[in-house]
């Protein structure tokens, strides 16, 4: 089925943002390695705070949950989020890159896409943390 070219613009989308989240990545690890930006957790405490459970290495480290670690975005050990959420939201983007391609060529295809993209949405605001009981 011909989609106006919806299949090579999405694969580029795609290519192109796991690639700038892959040179994100590692220059974030370079970054926290570094020690160029100021860690949250040194990393010598690492090891022996891995072993606690998760509500006491939150309350040992001041650890952010959800959305809250753009407050650390700066932090060395945090900064390399911003790659996460562009990994992460790749294909969101993608979807809302080729939305109106798929418009034009194919309502079914542009409603699933549609769909997609508002439980991407959904799921990345934390609307549906509580629906697995967590």
């Amino acid at each position: 089925m011909e989609l106006g070219g919806a299949q090579q613009v999405f694969a580029r989308w795609i290519d192109a943002g796991t690639k700038l989240a892959l040179v994100l990545l590692s220059a974030g690890f370079a970054i926290y390695l570094a020690g160029l930006l100021p860690p949250q957790v040194p990393l010598g405490e690492l090891p022996k705070l891995w072993a606690l459970p998760l509500a006491q290495f939150v309350a040992a480290t001041g650890a952010p949950t959800g959305w809250q670690w753009l407050a650390l975005s700066l932090r060395g050990d945090y900064f390399n989020y911003f790659a996460i959420v562009l990994l992460a939201s790749n294909v969101m983007v993608a979807y809302l890159r080729v939305l109106p391609l798929l418009a034009r060529h194919d309502r079914s295809f542009a409603i699933i896409a549609a769909l997609e993209i508002v439980v991407l949405l959904a799921a990345a605001s934390g609307l549906l943390n509580s629906c697995g009981g967590g």
